[in-house]
């Protein structure tokens, strides 16, 4: 990692602890951010389904979401990507995603809980990619992430590294992801009642830059910081939630247009447990 891309890296830690900070212990619901990684599991046998429609650069996909407690602290993902038609592709479904998270450790006290999680993942190469829905590459991630709710104040933060594969001669640079999140409810309501929170998500990309035949391309790469705010809103076991993911400013390698701006519509149903 470059000296200044360094830099950034700790900034980005340093703001993200002090949103964890901020927070207070009034009361634990579990809630997790829209572009980041929580440490939140559905339980042991239960299940949830999520529908997430998500637009950038390469126009609309539709993420589709199967996951299933295998134990209190162990939740497995199966994702499945639905792109719509966009400049010259046709649609179709894409990689498929599968991801795991355990919750190594969790602290509850009083109107409040506190819990860390590693997570991992692969991403297949099941999608066309002569249709432009697929990478063609075998991708792994890990990551580790911190979450604390309260009845008023949520603070998450979490750091992830892609290692991406080769396709045609082609290796597209690694990514490192660090983000921090701060949440609040505006209104202190039960159960029963539907529950607004309102987010503020930190982004900062690291992109390694893209080789072809070995050779680095000098205008691929570089970093990315971007701000997302958002909204969760649920009702006993459904939730909708909506953010937007603004870049604010970026360091990128050569010659690169700014990244777009990318939109996050879902709607996601938690179900009760079967074995």
């Amino acid at each position: 990692m470059r000296p200044e891309n360094k830099q950034w890296f700790l900034v980005i830690f340093g703001i993200a602890v002090a949103l964890i900070c901020a927070a207070r212990p009034d009361s634990a619901l579990a809630h997790e951010p829209l572009f980041g990684l929580g440490p939140h599991t559905v339980g042991q046998y239960a299940w949830a389904l999520e529908s997430e429609m998500e637009r950038g650069h390469a126009g609309w996909i539709n993420h589709l979401e199967l996951i299933y407690g295998l134990s209190p602290d162990i939740a497995l993902t199966v994702v499945a990507p639905y792109a719509f038609s966009h400049e010259n592709r046709s649609p179709g479904f894409g990689d498929a995603v599968l991801r795991g998270k355990y919750r190594f450790y969790r602290r509850d006290y009083r109107n409040g809980s506190d819990a860390f999680a590693l997570h991992s993942g692969v991403k297949l190469p099941t999608g066309d990619q002569a249709k432009l829905r697929g990478s063609g590459t075998l991708d792994y991630f890990a990551g580790l992430s911190f979450g604390r709710e309260t009845r008023r104040h949520y603070a998450f933060a979490d750091v992830r590294y892609q290692v991406n594969g080769s396709h045609n001669k082609l290796n597209r640079g690694n990514i490192l992801n660090v983000e921090a999140a701060y949440g609040i409810r505006p209104l202190k309501l039960e159960y029963h009642q539907p529950d607004l929170v309102l987010l503020g998500e930190l982004l900062g990309e690291f992109t390694g830059k893209n080789a072809l035949n070995k050779v680095d391309d000098p205008n691929t790469g570089g970093f990315v910081l971007s701000f997302a705010p958002g909204i969760l809103f649920s009702y006993r076991n459904v939730m909708i939630k909506a953010g937007v993911k603004i870049p604010l400013m970026e360091k990128l390698n050569g010659i690169q247009e700014m990244p777009d701006p990318e939109v996050v519509v879902g709607i996601e149903f938690h179900m009760p447990p079967f074995k």
